[in-house]
């Protein structure tokens, strides 16, 4: 099971980008095609985004089988 951290356009600007501590990590989340945007929970446990941990453990989270069906088609 893969949980996934849910987050508004607002709260995916707010963390997106390269970290401030750890050169080459950087958080990009990933929009559904209904405009909310995913990250995994593992960012949670990565170091390079400490800055980030307390907003992005107060988000809503959902399976990842929850939200497939909103999963952007992938660029073949």
């Amino acid at each position: 099971m893969t949980i996934l951290i849910l987050l508004s356009a607002e709260d995916a600007d707010a963390v997106r980008g390269p970290s401030a501590t750890v050169e080459g990590a950087a958080l990009d989340p990933v929009e559904l095609t209904d405009g909310r945007f995913i990250l995994s929970t593992e960012v949670l446990a990565d170091p390079a985004h400490a800055a980030h941990r307390d907003r992005l453990a107060s988000l809503p989270t959902a399976d990842v089988a929850d939200v497939a069906a909103l999963l952007p088609a992938s660029a073949d």
